[in-house]
Protein backbone atom coordinates (compact mmCIF):
# COMPACT_ATOMS: atom_id res chain seq x y z
CA UNK A 1 0.00 0.00 0.00
CA UNK A 2 2.86 2.19 0.95
CA UNK A 3 4.52 1.89 -2.41
CA UNK A 4 1.30 2.54 -4.31
CA UNK A 5 0.62 5.83 -2.29
CA UNK A 6 4.36 6.61 -3.60
CA UNK A 7 3.57 6.25 -7.43
CA UNK A 8 0.56 8.43 -6.90
CA UNK A 9 2.72 11.58 -5.51
CA UNK A 10 5.12 10.66 -8.26
CA UNK A 11 2.20 10.95 -10.63
CA UNK A 12 0.81 14.15 -8.87
CA UNK A 13 4.42 16.04 -9.39
CA UNK A 14 5.05 15.43 -13.33
CA UNK A 15 1.39 16.41 -13.59
CA UNK A 16 1.82 19.29 -11.58
CA UNK A 17 5.14 20.82 -13.00
CA UNK A 18 3.97 21.54 -16.54
CA UNK A 19 0.74 23.00 -15.25
CA UNK A 20 2.74 25.12 -12.90
CA UNK A 21 4.91 26.43 -15.64
CA UNK A 22 2.37 27.05 -17.98
CA UNK A 23 0.06 29.10 -15.40
CA UNK A 24 3.57 31.09 -14.23
CA UNK A 25 3.69 31.64 -18.22
CA UNK A 26 0.22 32.77 -18.37
CA UNK A 27 0.82 35.13 -15.06
CA UNK A 28 3.69 36.75 -16.83
CA UNK A 29 1.91 37.75 -19.90
CA UNK A 30 -0.57 39.43 -17.70
CA UNK A 31 2.26 41.33 -16.59
CA UNK A 32 3.29 42.86 -19.97
CA UNK A 33 1.33 46.11 -20.00
CA UNK A 34 2.59 46.69 -16.50
CA UNK A 35 6.63 46.17 -17.31
CA UNK A 36 6.35 47.53 -20.78
CA UNK A 37 4.63 50.67 -22.68
CA UNK A 38 5.41 49.54 -26.07
CA UNK A 39 3.14 50.07 -29.02
CA UNK A 40 3.99 47.60 -31.12
CA UNK A 41 4.36 44.59 -28.20
CA UNK A 42 0.76 45.37 -26.70
CA UNK A 43 -1.15 45.51 -29.56
CA UNK A 44 0.67 42.54 -31.16
CA UNK A 45 -0.26 40.31 -28.17
CA UNK A 46 -3.96 41.73 -28.44
CA UNK A 47 -4.26 41.01 -31.84
CA UNK A 48 -2.84 37.86 -31.28
CA UNK A 49 -5.40 36.67 -28.75
CA UNK A 50 -8.44 38.22 -31.01
CA UNK A 51 -7.27 35.79 -33.23
CA UNK A 52 -6.70 33.05 -31.25
CA UNK A 53 -10.30 33.30 -30.33
CA UNK A 54 -11.35 33.06 -34.17
CA UNK A 55 -9.46 29.68 -34.45
CA UNK A 56 -10.99 28.20 -31.28
CA UNK A 57 -13.90 28.86 -33.01
CA UNK A 58 -12.46 27.07 -36.08
CA UNK A 59 -11.22 24.38 -34.15
CA UNK A 60 -14.77 23.53 -32.84
CA UNK A 61 -16.11 23.68 -36.27
CA UNK A 62 -13.09 21.34 -36.79
CA UNK A 63 -14.66 18.56 -33.79
CA UNK A 64 -17.98 17.87 -35.65
CA UNK A 65 -15.39 16.78 -38.88
CA UNK A 66 -16.52 19.93 -40.87
CA UNK A 67 -13.83 22.02 -42.64
CA UNK A 68 -15.41 25.70 -42.44
CA UNK A 69 -13.37 28.47 -44.79
CA UNK A 70 -15.71 31.13 -44.07
CA UNK A 71 -14.56 31.83 -40.31
CA UNK A 72 -13.30 35.59 -41.27
CA UNK A 73 -16.87 35.77 -42.69
CA UNK A 74 -18.26 35.65 -39.15
CA UNK A 75 -15.16 38.61 -37.57
CA UNK A 76 -16.79 40.64 -40.40
CA UNK A 77 -20.58 40.30 -39.50
CA UNK A 78 -19.62 40.93 -35.91
CA UNK A 79 -17.28 43.65 -36.30
CA UNK A 80 -19.92 45.44 -38.95
CA UNK A 81 -22.56 44.85 -36.76
CA UNK A 82 -20.98 46.58 -34.18
CA UNK A 83 -19.68 49.47 -35.87
CA UNK A 84 -23.25 50.18 -37.50
CA UNK A 85 -24.97 50.14 -34.05
CA UNK A 86 -22.46 52.55 -32.52
CA UNK A 87 -21.56 54.88 -35.58
CA UNK A 88 -25.13 54.52 -37.42
CA UNK A 89 -27.25 54.03 -35.57
CA UNK A 90 -26.29 55.80 -32.15
CA UNK A 91 -26.44 52.59 -29.97
CA UNK A 92 -23.83 52.82 -27.06
CA UNK A 93 -21.03 50.32 -27.02
CA UNK A 94 -21.54 47.73 -24.89
CA UNK A 95 -24.98 46.44 -25.78
CA UNK A 96 -23.58 46.79 -29.36
CA UNK A 97 -20.80 44.47 -28.75
CA UNK A 98 -22.85 41.71 -27.53
CA UNK A 99 -25.58 42.14 -29.75
CA UNK A 100 -22.73 41.60 -32.53
CA UNK A 101 -21.92 38.24 -31.02
CA UNK A 102 -25.37 37.05 -31.30
CA UNK A 103 -26.18 38.30 -34.63
CA UNK A 104 -22.92 36.54 -36.14
CA UNK A 105 -24.12 33.38 -34.14
CA UNK A 106 -27.74 34.19 -35.91
CA UNK A 107 -26.91 34.34 -38.91
CA UNK A 108 -24.46 30.63 -38.43
CA UNK A 109 -27.78 29.22 -37.52
CA UNK A 110 -29.64 30.17 -40.46
CA UNK A 111 -26.77 29.16 -42.50
CA UNK A 112 -25.59 26.33 -40.82
CA UNK A 113 -29.34 24.95 -41.31
CA UNK A 114 -28.85 24.87 -44.68
CA UNK A 115 -25.35 24.46 -45.98
CA UNK A 116 -24.73 21.97 -43.28
CA UNK A 117 -26.73 19.17 -44.72
CA UNK A 118 -24.16 18.67 -47.24
CA UNK A 119 -21.04 18.51 -45.60
CA UNK A 120 -17.80 18.00 -46.53
CA UNK A 121 -15.83 19.34 -49.05
CA UNK A 122 -19.22 20.71 -50.18
CA UNK A 123 -19.48 22.98 -46.97
CA UNK A 124 -16.02 23.86 -47.45
CA UNK A 125 -16.81 25.24 -50.93
CA UNK A 126 -19.72 27.31 -49.90
CA UNK A 127 -18.35 28.55 -46.48
CA UNK A 128 -15.44 29.82 -48.62
CA UNK A 129 -18.28 31.58 -50.86
CA UNK A 130 -20.12 32.82 -48.14
CA UNK A 131 -17.25 34.70 -47.35
CA UNK A 132 -16.89 36.44 -50.42
CA UNK A 133 -20.54 37.22 -50.48
CA UNK A 134 -20.38 38.82 -47.33
CA UNK A 135 -17.20 40.97 -48.57
CA UNK A 136 -19.22 41.57 -51.50
CA UNK A 137 -22.39 42.64 -49.84
CA UNK A 138 -20.08 45.21 -47.26
CA UNK A 139 -18.41 46.34 -50.48
CA UNK A 140 -21.54 47.73 -52.33
CA UNK A 141 -24.33 48.23 -49.89
CA UNK A 142 -23.08 51.84 -49.41
CA UNK A 143 -25.29 53.34 -47.20
CA UNK A 144 -24.82 51.01 -44.82
CA UNK A 145 -21.38 49.80 -45.10
CA UNK A 146 -20.08 52.82 -46.54
CA UNK A 147 -17.89 51.13 -49.26
CA UNK A 148 -14.53 50.74 -49.39
CA UNK A 149 -14.54 54.02 -47.28
CA UNK A 150 -15.71 51.55 -44.52
CA UNK A 151 -16.80 52.85 -41.28
CA UNK A 152 -14.85 54.61 -38.54
CA UNK A 153 -15.50 53.47 -35.42
CA UNK A 154 -14.71 54.95 -31.46
CA UNK A 155 -12.66 53.79 -28.45
CA UNK A 156 -15.03 51.90 -26.12
CA UNK A 157 -16.00 54.10 -23.33
CA UNK A 158 -14.78 54.64 -20.15
CA UNK A 159 -15.21 52.11 -17.21
CA UNK A 160 -17.05 54.18 -14.47
CA UNK A 161 -17.86 53.01 -11.02
CA UNK A 162 -19.33 55.28 -8.33
CA UNK A 163 -18.21 58.33 -9.95
CA UNK A 164 -14.44 56.93 -10.23
CA UNK A 165 -13.33 56.05 -13.50
CA UNK A 166 -10.91 52.86 -13.44
CA UNK A 167 -10.55 52.18 -17.24
CA UNK A 168 -10.00 54.70 -20.14
CA UNK A 169 -9.22 52.86 -23.64
CA UNK A 170 -8.19 56.63 -25.02
CA UNK A 171 -5.38 56.72 -22.68
CA UNK A 172 -3.52 53.45 -23.07
CA UNK A 173 -3.38 50.15 -24.96
CA UNK A 174 -3.45 47.87 -21.52
CA UNK A 175 -7.54 48.16 -21.64
CA UNK A 176 -7.97 46.59 -25.33
CA UNK A 177 -4.93 44.12 -24.12
CA UNK A 178 -7.30 43.05 -20.99
CA UNK A 179 -10.41 42.89 -22.90
CA UNK A 180 -8.54 40.53 -25.13
CA UNK A 181 -7.93 38.55 -22.25
CA UNK A 182 -11.20 38.46 -20.78
CA UNK A 183 -12.82 37.41 -23.90
CA UNK A 184 -10.07 34.29 -24.74
CA UNK A 185 -10.73 33.56 -21.04
CA UNK A 186 -14.28 33.45 -21.26
CA UNK A 187 -13.90 31.46 -25.22
CA UNK A 188 -11.58 28.85 -23.21
CA UNK A 189 -13.73 28.28 -20.75
CA UNK A 190 -16.73 27.93 -22.79
CA UNK A 191 -15.21 25.12 -25.45
CA UNK A 192 -13.61 23.39 -22.44
CA UNK A 193 -16.93 22.61 -20.67
CA UNK A 194 -18.32 21.97 -24.41
CA UNK A 195 -15.11 19.67 -25.44
CA UNK A 196 -15.36 18.23 -21.51
CA UNK A 197 -19.71 17.41 -21.96
CA UNK A 198 -21.71 14.73 -23.47
CA UNK A 199 -22.07 16.81 -25.91
CA UNK A 200 -18.62 17.57 -26.82
CA UNK A 201 -17.61 14.02 -26.53
CA UNK A 202 -20.97 13.72 -29.13
CA UNK A 203 -18.86 16.24 -31.75
CA UNK A 204 -16.40 13.63 -31.81
CA UNK A 205 -17.58 10.78 -32.48
CA UNK A 206 -19.55 12.63 -35.77
CA UNK A 207 -16.49 13.33 -36.39
CA UNK A 208 -15.12 9.86 -35.85
CA UNK A 209 -17.36 7.89 -37.80
CA UNK A 210 -20.34 9.51 -39.00
CA UNK A 211 -22.00 6.52 -40.32
CA UNK A 212 -21.75 4.70 -36.66
CA UNK A 213 -22.92 7.90 -35.17
CA UNK A 214 -26.05 8.01 -37.42
CA UNK A 215 -26.78 4.54 -36.50
CA UNK A 216 -26.69 5.39 -33.08
CA UNK A 217 -29.47 7.66 -33.54
CA UNK A 218 -27.36 10.63 -33.63
CA UNK A 219 -28.32 13.50 -35.50
CA UNK A 220 -25.51 14.90 -37.09
CA UNK A 221 -26.75 18.10 -38.48
CA UNK A 222 -27.97 19.24 -35.00
CA UNK A 223 -24.54 18.95 -33.49
CA UNK A 224 -22.56 20.17 -36.48
CA UNK A 225 -25.39 23.20 -36.74
CA UNK A 226 -24.80 23.39 -32.50
CA UNK A 227 -20.72 23.62 -33.02
CA UNK A 228 -21.11 26.13 -35.87
CA UNK A 229 -23.31 28.32 -34.46
CA UNK A 230 -21.21 28.72 -31.22
CA UNK A 231 -18.24 29.36 -33.21
CA UNK A 232 -20.27 32.00 -34.90
CA UNK A 233 -20.92 33.59 -31.79
CA UNK A 234 -17.56 34.11 -30.56
CA UNK A 235 -16.09 34.41 -33.56
CA UNK A 236 -17.91 37.60 -34.32
CA UNK A 237 -17.53 38.90 -30.57
CA UNK A 238 -13.96 38.47 -31.90
CA UNK A 239 -14.65 40.58 -34.92
CA UNK A 240 -16.20 43.24 -33.05
CA UNK A 241 -13.50 44.06 -30.46
CA UNK A 242 -10.78 44.04 -33.63
CA UNK A 243 -12.87 46.40 -35.60
CA UNK A 244 -13.00 48.73 -32.26
CA UNK A 245 -9.45 47.98 -31.60
CA UNK A 246 -8.55 49.46 -34.94
CA UNK A 247 -11.03 51.62 -35.14
CA UNK A 248 -12.20 50.80 -38.45
CA UNK A 249 -13.35 48.22 -40.85
CA UNK A 250 -13.61 47.68 -44.28
CA UNK A 251 -14.35 44.82 -46.74
CA UNK A 252 -10.72 44.56 -47.05
CA UNK A 253 -9.72 43.79 -43.80
CA UNK A 254 -11.52 40.58 -43.43
CA UNK A 255 -11.29 38.09 -46.60
CA UNK A 256 -9.95 34.49 -48.08
CA UNK A 257 -6.54 35.19 -46.92
CA UNK A 258 -7.34 35.50 -42.88
CA UNK A 259 -9.50 32.62 -43.21
CA UNK A 260 -6.73 30.64 -44.69
CA UNK A 261 -4.19 31.67 -41.82
CA UNK A 262 -7.03 30.89 -39.23
CA UNK A 263 -7.54 27.20 -40.52
CA UNK A 264 -3.40 26.89 -41.15
CA UNK A 265 -2.68 28.04 -37.05
CA UNK A 266 -4.98 25.76 -35.90
CA UNK A 267 -3.76 23.12 -37.58
CA UNK A 268 -0.44 23.68 -36.90
CA UNK A 269 -1.46 24.30 -33.47
CA UNK A 270 -3.12 20.87 -32.98
CA UNK A 271 -6.69 20.50 -34.17
CA UNK A 272 -6.98 17.59 -31.18
CA UNK A 273 -6.73 20.79 -28.93
CA UNK A 274 -10.11 22.83 -28.54
CA UNK A 275 -8.19 25.68 -26.63
CA UNK A 276 -4.31 25.27 -26.58
CA UNK A 277 -3.38 24.00 -30.36
CA UNK A 278 -5.23 27.31 -31.75
CA UNK A 279 -3.63 29.75 -28.68
CA UNK A 280 0.08 28.17 -29.39
CA UNK A 281 -0.36 28.54 -33.64
CA UNK A 282 -1.81 31.53 -33.22
CA UNK A 283 0.65 32.70 -30.55
CA UNK A 284 3.39 31.71 -32.81
CA UNK A 285 2.43 32.11 -36.72
CA UNK A 286 0.58 35.36 -36.08
CA UNK A 287 3.82 36.86 -34.80
CA UNK A 288 5.61 35.39 -37.29
CA UNK A 289 3.60 36.51 -39.94
CA UNK A 290 4.11 40.00 -38.48
CA UNK A 291 7.58 39.86 -38.57
CA UNK A 292 7.72 38.45 -42.16
CA UNK A 293 5.33 41.16 -43.10
CA UNK A 294 7.92 43.35 -42.29
CA UNK A 295 10.56 42.05 -45.18
CA UNK A 296 10.69 43.06 -48.80
CA UNK A 297 10.39 39.27 -49.86
CA UNK A 298 7.17 38.75 -51.53
CA UNK A 299 4.92 35.70 -50.92
CA UNK A 300 7.43 34.84 -47.78
CA UNK A 301 4.74 34.76 -45.27
CA UNK A 302 2.56 32.03 -47.57
CA UNK A 303 5.40 30.12 -48.77
CA UNK A 304 6.93 29.43 -44.74
CA UNK A 305 3.29 28.87 -43.46
CA UNK A 306 2.68 26.13 -45.77
CA UNK A 307 5.90 24.64 -45.52
CA UNK A 308 5.18 24.22 -41.85
CA UNK A 309 1.68 22.97 -42.58
CA UNK A 310 3.23 20.28 -44.63
CA UNK A 311 5.91 19.69 -42.16
CA UNK A 312 3.21 19.00 -39.12
CA UNK A 313 0.92 16.53 -41.15
CA UNK A 314 4.15 14.93 -42.48
CA UNK A 315 6.13 14.13 -39.10
CA UNK A 316 3.17 14.59 -36.32
CA UNK A 317 0.42 11.99 -35.70
CA UNK A 318 -3.06 13.15 -37.99
CA UNK A 319 -4.79 15.99 -35.27
CA UNK A 320 -1.59 16.60 -33.50
CA UNK A 321 0.25 19.65 -33.91
CA UNK A 322 2.82 21.87 -31.70
CA UNK A 323 0.75 21.86 -28.31
CA UNK A 324 1.39 17.98 -28.23
CA UNK A 325 5.26 18.44 -28.31
CA UNK A 326 4.69 20.20 -25.13
CA UNK A 327 3.64 16.57 -23.51
CA UNK A 328 6.61 14.84 -25.45
CA UNK A 329 9.18 17.41 -23.97
CA UNK A 330 8.08 16.50 -20.46
CA UNK A 331 7.36 12.74 -20.83
CA UNK A 332 10.28 12.01 -23.49
CA UNK A 333 13.06 14.62 -22.37
CA UNK A 334 12.33 16.20 -18.64
CA UNK A 335 11.16 12.83 -17.04
CA UNK A 336 13.66 10.40 -18.83
CA UNK A 337 13.28 8.02 -16.00
CA UNK A 338 13.24 3.96 -15.50
CA UNK A 339 9.99 2.48 -14.89
CA UNK A 340 9.55 3.25 -10.84
CA UNK A 341 10.78 -0.19 -8.59
CA UNK A 342 10.71 -1.04 -5.44
CA UNK A 343 12.06 -3.82 -3.17
CA UNK A 344 8.95 -3.58 -1.08
CA UNK A 345 6.23 -6.32 -1.37
CA UNK A 346 2.83 -5.05 -3.02
CA UNK A 347 -0.03 -5.54 -0.21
Amino acid sequence: MKHYFKKISLLDYKNIVPKSVIGLFIILILLIPVFTQSVVIVSTLTLTGIWAVAAMGFTLVMRTGQWSLGQSAFMALGGYTSAILTVQMGLPFWPSFFISGLVSGLIALLIGMVVLRVGGVYFAIITLAMGEIVRIIALEWEPVTRGSRGIITSAPPPIVLWGHELVNFDTSLAPYFYFMICLVAVTAVVFWRIGESRLGRTFYGTALNPIMAEHQGIYLMKYRVIAFTVAGIFTGYAGALYTHFLQVITPFVFGFWQSIQITIWSIIGGIGSLIGGPILGTALLYNVGVYLGRTDIPGLQAFLFGSIVVIVIMFLPQGAGLVDLWKLFWTKIVWREKEYKTDEPED
